[in-house]
């Protein structure tokens, strides 16, 4: 019986488990686009201090998002060729 890994795992990842980790960064970077969009239209209305805040965090949340989708990508790139 083969033991199933409860958390992904890039190094031992095949082709599938990545794709469906693409999917899942995909769809978190569009919520997060649509929340600091959101932000954004608050902070230029109310000007507030906690609304620049949170934009600064989706912002800097994006950004590790990002990073993060490059590496898969990488990883794809690197298992099917």
């Amino acid at each position: 019986m083969k033991k199933q890994r409860t958390k992904f795992d890039l190094a031992q990842a095949d082709i599938t488990e990545i794709n469906k980790q693409l999917k899942v960064n995909l769809f978190v970077i569009v919520m997060v686009i649509f929340v600091l969009s959101i932000n954004m239209i608050h902070f230029v209305r109310e000007k507030s201090l906690f609304y620049a805040m949170l934009t600064l965090l989706m912002v800097v949340l994006l950004f590790f998002i990002i990073k993060a989708r490059r590496i898969l990508k990488t990883r794809q790139q690197v298992l099917t060729h």
